[in-house]
């Protein structure tokens, strides 16, 4: 268990000096550029290297080093917090103030899902119309949409941690890189954020955190598109396994909606 243990904490070590250490020395480096840069400086950093140099032989070794690592895991977890909020945002329900912006936004997607249905030549299930105002955000409320439409409204909500626990690991594995390339492409977000906040003092900042909020939103989107669509496969090829473990085999021809009901009820407890 030791050479297990010691393994794993090098690994998460590693996962933090990678995702949060790196990228947030990174950014105290252009936080010192924006202190003595302004937008006057530009990119001209030859004075700040200097002014490094010049005050490197003052400074204590160890609590510069120790300043240094605190102040970038303080950027690293602010970036964190910013993708989550990111993705409370995209995948979120909209209230308050928001749900009056909400609203137009998805009267236009179901504008634009309607024209190309028509297009399509195609009659969409009414459940499959555009309820949320992001991408993102509909994509994951798709999930639980689809499911329903194609098992007799089976609820995927509480089904899902059923069908992880019966999964095989290789089945896990594209799963688990999916949404940890999600989470990924929103710690990128938050990374742009912040920039963009420095930008207000130097402007460089503001190009760089420009560049990886939108690099970031067009991987959420695509790492999503992933995602979801493993969760759907897994579902649909693990479902009559979860089902015979609780006890409600299916019947050859596919699931009732009667034993939907019941394998709902037996999951939500009643609830």
């Amino acid at each position: 268990m030791n050479p297990f243990l010691s393994s794993l904490s090098g690994k998460l070590a590693e996962r933090w000096v990678a995702t949060l250490v790196v990228p947030g020395v990174l950014f105290v480096a252009a936080v010192v550029c924006a202190v003595r840069l302004r937008h006057a400086g530009g990119i001209d950093v030859v004075p700040v290297s200097e002014w490094i140099t010049k005050q490197a032989p003052r400074l204590p070794v160890a609590a510069t080093a120790v300043g240094l690592l605190l102040g970038a895991a303080t950027a690293g977890l602010a970036a964190q917090a910013l993708g989550r909020l990111a993705e409370a945002v995209w995948t979120g329900p909209w209230r308050g103030p928001a749900a009056w912006v909400a609203r137009p936004l998805v009267a236009l997607r179901g504008k634009l899902f309607d024209r190309a249905a028509a297009k399509a030549g195609v009659d969409p299930v009414p459940a499959y119309r555009p309820r949320h105002p992001t991408w993102i955000g509909e994509r994951f409320r798709l999930l639980d949409s689809r499911v329903a439409a194609q098992y007799h409204g089976l609820r995927l909500g509480p089904l899902w941690p059923r069908v992880w626990q019966v999964i095989d690991e290789p089945v896990r594995v594209p799963v688990q890189a999916a949404e940890s390339q999600f989470r990924t492409a929103l710690t990128l977000v938050g990374w742009g954020l912040l920039y963009l906040g420095l930008g207000l003092w130097w402007y460089p900042a503001a190009l760089i955190g420009l560049g990886a909020a939108v690099l970031g939103w067009r991987r959420a989107r695509s790492t999503a598109m992933t995602l979801t669509t493993l969760i759907e496969a897994t579902v649909d090829t693990h479902l009559d396994s979860v089902a015979t473990m609780l006890g409600q085999p299916p019947p050859a021809t596919g699931l009732t909606a009667d034993l939907a009901n019941r394998i709902n009820d037996r999951l939500t407890k009643g609830d």
